[in-house]
C-alpha cells in the first residue's frame, strides 16, 4: 500500500475511535438503571450499547496501531505516532461530550 493509503486508513480508524469514545460519553447515562425509563428500562438495551461500543473501541483501537505501524518511520515513531492519536481522540471526544453535556444542560435548564 502507498504512505497515503496507510495514512487514509488510519484517520478511518481514528474516526471511529473517536466516534467509540464520544458514543460512550453520550451513553453512559444508559449505564446507570437508577436513570432508565421506560422501553431502555431492561438491562438488555444497556448490554448492547456496552458490548457495541466495546467491539468499536477495541477493533479501532487495534487498527490505529497496525497503519501506524505501516507509516513509513522507525518502530518508535509509529509508536508515538499511534499514541499521540489515541490521546487526542480520546480529549476530543470527551471535550466535545463535555459541551454537548453542558449545552444540554443548559437548554433543560432555559426551558424549566
Amino acid at each position: 500500500m502507498t504512505f497515503f493509503m496507510d495514512l487514509g486508513l488510519l484517520l478511518a480508524a481514528l474516526t471511529a475511535f473517536f466516534l467509540s469514545v464520544l458514543g460512550y460519553y453520550l451513553v453512559s447515562r444508559l449505564f446507570q438503571s437508577k436513570r432508565r425509563r421506560g422501553l431502555l428500562a431492561g438491562d438488555g438495551a444497556a448490554f448492547l450499547a456496552a458490548g457495541g461500543l466495546f467491539v468499536a473501541f477495541t477493533a479501532s483501537f487495534i487498527e490505529i496501531f497496525e497503519f501506524a505501524f505501516r507509516l513509513p518511520y522507525p518502530a518508535m515513531i509509529d509508536l508515538g505516532i499511534g499514541l499521540a492519536a489515541v490521546f487526542l481522540a480520546s480529549a476530543a471526544a470527551h471535550l466535545l461530550a463535555a459541551r454537548l453535556s453542558k449545552a444540554q444542560a443548559g437548554k433543560g435548564a432555559a426551558v424549566t
